[in-house]
């Protein structure tokens, strides 16, 4: 979920409704500086605009989201990236917010990534075995990450 992206779409989308910014908040009930806001990619529009602004530029809430109109070839593809990006963002969300969501979703790729590569191992001693060989750590230091990762995402 790019907020440049969606911003620019929904700017997009308005103007082919030859509408102005206040002609567009004045529908939602909101301020002309908000929807400025939005279309400048400074923050989204609260979650209860979605609907009724989506309605009024014609548009899917998964091309809202996508930040572009979506064929139908795509469109669940498109839709399935969308849901895990709003649900990385509400983790997000929920974590300290110490470093940016970038980074923070950049971080939650690499351990899913992580993840799926120890997986593939038939061993623990083979997973293990493998990042040592691959970081240069120490054994004890591998095989502690090997069980975090695979504690995190154990399902029972």
């Amino acid at each position: 979920m790019d907020q440049i992206q969606i911003g620019k779409f929904i700017a997009e989308c308005r103007k082919r409704k030859n509408m102005t910014q206040s002609q567009l908040a004045e529908l939602l009930n909101t301020t002309n500086k908000s929807v400025s806001k939005w279309e400048n990619g400074i923050c989204l529009p609260d979650a209860s605009l979605y609907e009724p602004l989506c309605d009024i530029l014609c548009i899917t809430i998964n091309e809202l989201f996508a930040g572009q109109k979506i064929n139908n070839e795509d469109y669940q593809r498109i839709a399935d990236a969308n849901l895990m990006q709003m649900l990385k963002y509400k983790l997000y969300q929920l974590s300290d917010k110490s470093i940016a969501f970038a980074d923070f979703d950049n971080a939650l790729n690499k351990i899913a990534e992580v993840t799926t590569t120890l997986k593939q191992f038939g061993s623990k001693e083979a997973a293990v075995d493998y990042l040592t060989k691959e970081t240069g750590l120490q054994i004890e230091e591998c095989s502690t990450a090997y069980d975090f990762y695979m504690n995190m995402f154990r399902t029972n």
